[in-house]
């Protein structure tokens, strides 16, 4: 039985041009039966009084006791933007989702139990699971306001034919689902776990995560050094919670990531990130050896394979070039001794 003294939460939710969007995902983490101190939104939306006029309908409808608070973010970047929440952050635990996650009833209480239960302080990190669809009732009719991109649909559904095969022999060390302890480091779970239908787990996915407060500040939260999309700021400070404490995924806690349409960034830019900041991100963290850079290496071709095979649009041939670029420079990364790595990274992310 959990007697566990209750903790408070705060959110974070950075957000540009989804106003779309913000009715259904802010209105399923107000549903929750636990409720956040505190919802910082932090915008760089072209039109924030819109948004701010959406958000503020929003918390008048849902009559919740937190506190709102909205922030105009002068520089549109995810880094950035969560960065700025999190100054206003005063709970213990806070939550960073993505502005189109849909949360399931009870994650906001499943993801607490856990760090409540953990009363000698060793997690620093939990995730929801990940569901396979939006929750039930979650739109006014049959059909959702909008359909995912085809090539998320798809990815989606190859992930799950191909990806245990991708894992075993071209393992990915910054997103490495089973193979994190190998790559990693295992540690000794909580014995208590169990009981909550919870298991340790490596790097997370922005969308799912959350926090110890001092954790992510010890980390001085979210490095801005990898871009305005920040491709991998996720992967990087759940591995940097990973170094001194222990991440976990609840599983009884879902989300599901609506993930809104639009191209992100420019083709060629997205694939000069895909090798450059997983590079970055992984020699940042990598204990000394090989145990990291080697199936990095290995990924990277593999990845550049995939790229080839998805070249038949624009988009595909840019994020083609953009992925060669990174690859011809990869070892210039991989063999950058730690005072050196960011300093490289920025040169050739800028060159």
């Amino acid at each position: 039985m959990n007697c566990a003294p209750k903790m408070e939460f705060d959110i974070v939710l950075a957000t540009r041009n989804r106003a779309s969007i913000l009715p259904i995902s802010i209105r399923l983490m107000l549903s929750q039966e636990r409720l956040p101190v505190r919802f910082i939104v932090a915008d760089a939306s072209d039109n924030h009084s819109e948004v701010k006029t959406i958000v503020e309908s929003i918390f008048r409808e849902a009559a919740v006791p937190t506190e709102l608070i909205v922030l105009r973010s002068e520089i549109s970047g995810s880094s950035y933007q969560r960065n700025l929440g999190l100054k206003h952050v005063k709970s213990p635990i806070v939550f960073f989702p993505d502005d189109d996650v849909l949360w399931y009833p009870g994650t906001a209480e499943q993801v607490m139990k856990i760090y409540e239960r953990d009363v000698e302080g060793v997690v620093g990190c939990v995730a929801p699971a990940v569901a396979p669809t939006y929750p039930p009732g979650v739109f006014d009719s049959s059909r959702p306001v909008y359909e995912m991109e085809w090539r998320d649909r798809f990815s989606r559904k190859l992930r799950s034919i191909i990806g245990p095969i991708e894992q075993r022999l071209f393992p990915d060390p910054i997103n490495s689902d089973s193979m994190w302890r190998t790559i990693w480091g295992a540690k000794i779970p909580p014995v208590w776990l169990r009981e909550e239908d919870a298991e340790l787990c490596g790097p997370v996915f922005g969308y799912r995560l959350s926090f110890r407060t001092e954790a992510i500040r010890k980390l001085e939260g979210f490095d801005e050094h990898l871009g305005r999309y920040a491709m991998f700021e996720d992967s990087d400070a759940s591995l940097g919670s990973l170094r001194e404490f222990m991440n976990v995924c609840a599983r009884r806690a879902r989300v599901f990531h609506y993930r809104v349409p639009g191209e992100r960034v420019p083709g060629w830019e997205f694939g000069m990130m895909a090798m450059l900041n997983r590079i970055y991100v992984a020699c940042k963290h990598a204990p000394p050896g090989p145990m990291v850079r080697r199936p990095l290496k290995r990924y990277l071709y593999y990845k550049v394979f995939r790229y080839v095979l998805q070249a038949h649009t624009q988009y595909g041939r840019d994020r083609l070039r953009g992925a060669l670029y990174g690859l011809s420079n990869a070892q210039q990364l991989i063999d950058a001794p730690t005072d050196q790595l960011l300093d490289r990274y920025l040169k050739l992310r800028h060159t």
